[in-house]
């Protein structure tokens, strides 16, 4: 059952979106009533919800990235993709949010909305936004709007995170933003649905997601930055958890391990050999 900060959260992303929606339809709403209630809402809900007022804000801001997403998509045309990409950005972002609401309530928090991953995502944010507009200034339209290119990356954008909310969904509990080094009570391993064909969906799914944002702007460089970071960080973080998981669940986990792979490129998570020398 969905809690109480799910419901914030929503109606807190969902508002912007409704009002740049509205200004945007044949029957808008003159422009000063729609931007009225865009900006009055936040102060409003902030009042009475004093205690709630950091989901507010963030999912509001989360929420408005989406909103000019939606304007450059529809007003900028020569800047399609961006309008796509930012609304795909500020989704995964309240999604992963909204999903631990759903399923693991006791471990919600601030950080649920993944907006203070670290400092390098961030950066690469930033560095995958100025690629696109000096490519853009510099290279003009045609080279943004390279059909074959741009297509494929919103199509495996939509399906990367579509994949990780899947697994996330198909965990629920068992499901975690952080690595885990004791075992939960209620902790069970997951092996059906999406666990059934990768150990670990949800990093295949945001793996071919951090990619395909920039495909879909057309980003030479930052495509492959962003390749070569998160394959670095995914190889880390699985040999890390698999590591703990084979303490979790010994000889279950290692017939899993064996039968399914992982679906990232040359990564195979922790070595087999390596944990039977330290538990032997």
């Amino acid at each position: 059952m969905a809690c109480r900060n799910f419901y914030i959260a929503l109606i807190s992303y969902i508002n912007p979106v409704l009002c740049v929606l509205l200004l945007i339809s044949k029957d808008a709403q003159p422009l000063w009533y729609t931007f009225g209630l865009l900006f009055s809402f936040v102060p409003l809900f902030s009042l009475v919800l004093p205690k709630e007022h950091g989901i507010v804000y963030r999912a509001y801001f989360i929420g408005s990235v989406s909103a000019a997403g939606l304007i450059v998509f529809v007003y900028a045309t020569s800047h399609t993709q961006l309008g796509v990409y930012l609304v795909g950005l500020s989704f995964f972002h309240i999604s992963e949010y909204l999903l631990t609401a759903l399923y693991k309530e006791d471990k919600l928090s601030f950080d649920s909305f993944l907006l203070n991953h670290s400092t390098a995502y961030h950066l690469a944010l930033l560095f995958g936004l100025f690629e696109y507009l000096v490519t853009f200034v510099n290279l003009g339209v045609e080279y943004k709007f390279y059909a074959p290119i741009y297509v494929t990356g919103g199509v495996l954008m939509v399906a990367g995170d579509a994949l990780r909310k899947m697994a996330m969904v198909t965990a629920a509990e068992n499901f975690d933003h952080i690595v885990q080094d004791t075992k939960a009570d209620n902790h069970k391993l997951v092996t059906h649905g999406v666990y059934s064909l990768s150990r670990h969906p949800s990093y295949v799914g945001w793996f071919y997601w951090s990619i395909a944002t920039q495909l879909l702007l057309c980003n030479p460089v930052s495509t492959c930055a962003y390749a070569y970071a998160s394959w670095w960080f995914f190889s880390e973080r699985i040999e890390e958890e698999e590591y703990f998981l084979l303490q979790f669940f010994r000889e279950e986990y290692v017939q899993y391990k064996r039968n399914v792979g992982v679906g990232i490129p040359f990564i195979e998570g922790y070595k087999l050999d390596d944990d039977s020398k330290k538990t032997n």
